[in-house]
């Protein structure tokens, strides 16, 4: 996705301390940051008035396996304190076993969001995901391996 998006930070890490630059940064700007990520707090994106949308200064996704992105999501309890969306109803391409309604890969919830948020033609993102899952369900090996 850094090469496809032009103002995206990616931060690796796990546990509280991992993402202490981001985090203070997010506590003080609570009222325009938000966490895309299902929960039983979170709100449907599309459902959000355009205007509360559109304030956001920073969407943050929690990427990895679902199981990952839960324990990150329960390790790190200041995400718990902002806003969180999520998406419904927007099919998935990505082939994976999800025991989870509506569950869409990182890629497919950033175009989603970027769509409702400010319109943005995400169809490169999905073009992306398409040729990855080609690449993977083809039986090439990877190239970069």
């Amino acid at each position: 996705m850094q090469l496809s998006l032009a103002s995206i930070d990616v931060i690796n890490g796990e546990q509280e301390g991992d993402f202490k630059p981001i985090r203070d940064w997010c506590i003080n700007n609570k009222e325009h940051v938000a966490v895309l990520y299902p929960n039983q707090n979170s709100q449907d994106l599309a459902e959000t008035r355009l205007e509360n949308r559109c304030s956001l200064s920073a969407l943050l996704l929690i990427d990895g396996t679902w199981r990952k992105a839960y324990k990150i999501w329960r390790s790190n309890p200041w995400l718990q304190e902002l806003n969180s969306f999520h998406l419904q109803d927007i099919p998935s391409i990505y082939q994976r076993q999800s025991r989870c309604a509506n569950s869409l890969s990182t890629l497919e919830a950033t175009a989603g969001a970027l769509r409702l948020i400010d319109g943005t033609d995400t169809q490169a993102l999905l073009d992306l995901l398409d040729a990855r899952q080609r690449l993977l369900f083809s039986g090439i090996k990877n190239p970069a391996s």
